[in-house]
């Protein structure tokens, strides 16, 4: 689950691929990067590790199946949230996860 279920993969020019690629050389060998395509707006939810220290939600709560970090749309994203707390609650995995605090972050692509 990569919690990107929604984007779309940019169409890039063979230039744009070998710039991507030439980036990636200088990366340590197990990082990859991705274009997609602009949406304008999309909404992460996070979950609080620390002071000032957020984590996308499907990164800390990799055992819930189907659990998703970015959205399009802000009303899905606030029923997201409330699934995701109520599941956090009520939920017979064991060990149980530990509840914390989820916030929604609006994530703004400044070109748009």
């Amino acid at each position: 689950m990569s919690g990107f279920d929604d984007l779309t993969i940019a169409d890039l020019s063979k230039a744009d691929l070998k710039t991507i690629q030439r980036l990636e050389k200088k990366l340590v060998p197990n990082i990859r990067l991705v274009a997609v395509e602009n949406k304008g707006v999309l909404y992460v939810l996070e979950t609080k590790m620390g002071p000032n220290l957020w984590e996308r939600v499907d990164t800390v709560y990799s055992e819930i199946k189907g659990i998703k970090a970015y959205y399009t749309n802000l009303e899905v994203a606030k029923e997201a949230k409330g699934w995701i707390k109520g599941f956090l609650i009520n939920n017979n995995l064991s060990p149980k996860p530990q509840k914390r605090p989820i916030r929604i972050r609006r994530m703004v692509d400044t070109e748009s």
